[in-house]
């Protein structure tokens, strides 16, 4: 009787367990609002790039600190800190008058020139837009609990390549030698954290390069309001060769902070 009491117990447990595809299928439709609201919003970014040699030992480090600014529907970076430091008054004041004057130029400039630069601004969106959605089509997703970031709950899925996936262009083929984890908000569907690591050697842009383990990158999301998550962190790791022949060894953090909505005059078109 009691081996039927714990049968009984264990069906009703695999029962209620939350279905994978249908987390994903929510998340996907959330994830997707969330980076669309992306260029509505101005922030702090500060970058660090640390490269190392071919042990993976530190070889050098830079660090700044940028304001992005949405202007006349296109990006465009204010520098406020180098290695830590804040600019001198004087580096200030140069930094502000050639904000002015790129306003002005934007302002000033013909149709085609103002065409091709968002046009440029949204071709690099829609290939990291992409490169995300077919997150979703290049691995096979299973729930494996749940778990607490930053004192939210989420669901945590992980993440196996799928072997009949096809990569849409150069770029998405690296998933194809990935493996990763996937913790979702459980109330709202966001992406709270993605991180993947690359499991298998697998050559990209027309092959001259080939990335191989070692390969990894971490993103995380947080609250800018009720319904809206915007990234907080980015970290990646890189261990590539280059025709075979030389290593390149990276790393390379970013932390997004101070989330403002642009005014009209910043507004992305």
């Amino acid at each position: 009787m009691m081996d039927l009491a714990i049968l009984l117990f264990a069906a009703a447990a695999i029962a209620v367990q939350p279905d994978a595809k249908e987390i994903v299928r929510k998340s996907v439709a959330v994830n997707d609002a969330d980076f669309q609201a992306i260029p509505k919003y101005t922030h702090r970014e500060t970058d660090v790039q640390t490269k190392l040699d071919s042990s993976g030992q530190q070889t050098s480090v830079s660090k700044k600190t940028i304001e992005v600014l949405m202007i006349e529907g296109s990006p465009y970076e204010k520098l406020l800190a180098v290695n830590g430091k804040p600019l001198s008054a004087e580096d200030q004041r140069k930094e502000e008058e050639k904000l002015q004057k790129e306003i002005a130029k934007r302002r000033s400039e013909s149709a085609s020139a103002r065409s091709a630069r968002i046009t440029k601004y949204q071709k690099s969106r829609r290939s990291d837009h992409l490169m995300m959605q077919q997150m979703v089509f290049a691995f096979n997703f299973k729930f494996v609990g749940e778990d607490m970031v930053n004192g939210r709950p989420a669901y945590v899925l992980d993440a196996e390549p799928r072997p009949d996936y096809r990569p849409l262009n150069q770029e998405a083929k690296v998933l194809t030698g990935m493996k990763g984890r996937l913790w979702v908000d459980k109330t709202g569907y966001h992406w709270m954290k993605v991180k993947a690591e690359v499991i298998k050697p697998v050559s990209y842009a027309l092959f001259i390069a080939k990335v191989g383990p070692g390969t990894s990158f971490e993103f995380e999301q947080t609250p800018v309001n009720a319904n809206l998550w915007l990234p907080s962190r980015f970290e990646q790791d890189v261990n590539a060769k280059i025709l075979g022949i030389k290593s390149i060894r990276t790393r390379e953090q970013e932390t997004y902070t101070n989330y403002q909505p642009a005014n009209k005059t910043q507004a992305s078109h």
